[in-house]
């Protein structure tokens, strides 16, 4: 049972009174009048998570999707009928589609800053304990896509078949000490 211990004391400042308490390991918190509490912000004993403690310029908004072969497949077909090229040319080259698709690391181009270059480490699980993939990779070696404002981080070919209905996929940021895990649906 977590108890929070009270050393209640009252704050006056800019014309206003708010009730503040320390809690048991040191941190200092605010008490509402409704029974709501909040770690006060200038506290440095307590992280602050909140989405508006965090600067704009540390935001990144990337994401994760699957590309399955049968699209694959068709598109590279559409592709390379329309240049009227031979049906043995054709099954060659459909011959060399990764038969579980591709996994694209995804990021908005407008987030992308080129005086502020971040190193990513990604990895890729087909359903076992060990990583298929895992690569490290700056974010200045960005690929274009087909969707107009969208980068490829890394897109990553998936050669054995998918066996599982979601597959896990890690961007970690090893110098900010950021992970964000997915779980991909698969296609």
């Amino acid at each position: 049972m977590n108890r929070l211990i009270f050393s209640l004391f009252f704050l006056i400042g800019l014309g206003f009174a708010s009730q503040m308490a320390t809690t048991y390991n040191g941190a200092t918190v605010i008490l509402h009048d409704d029974g709501r509490w909040e770690y006060y912000q200038n506290n440095e004993k307590v992280r602050d998570l909140r989405p508006s403690s965090i600067p704009e310029e540390a935001k990144v908004n990337i994401y994760v999707m699957h590309e399955s072969y049968e699209k694959l497949r068709k598109n590279k077909r559409l592709e390379l009928e329309a240049d009227f090229a031979p049906e043995e040319e054709i099954l060659d080259s459909l011959r060399q589609i990764p038969k579980g698709g591709i996994i694209h690391f995804c990021m908005p181009t407008e987030q992308l800053k080129p005086h502020a270059v971040k190193t990513y480490t990604y990895s890729v699980w087909n359903g076992g304990n060990k990583p298929v993939f895992q690569t490290t990779k700056p974010d200045s070696e960005v690929e274009p896509s087909d969707e107009s404002g969208v980068s490829y981080l890394l897109s990553v070919p998936i050669y054995s078949r998918i066996k599982v209905k979601t597959i896990k996929a890690r961007i970690e940021n090893k110098a900010g000490k950021q992970t964000v895990d997915f779980d991909v649906p698969v296609n």
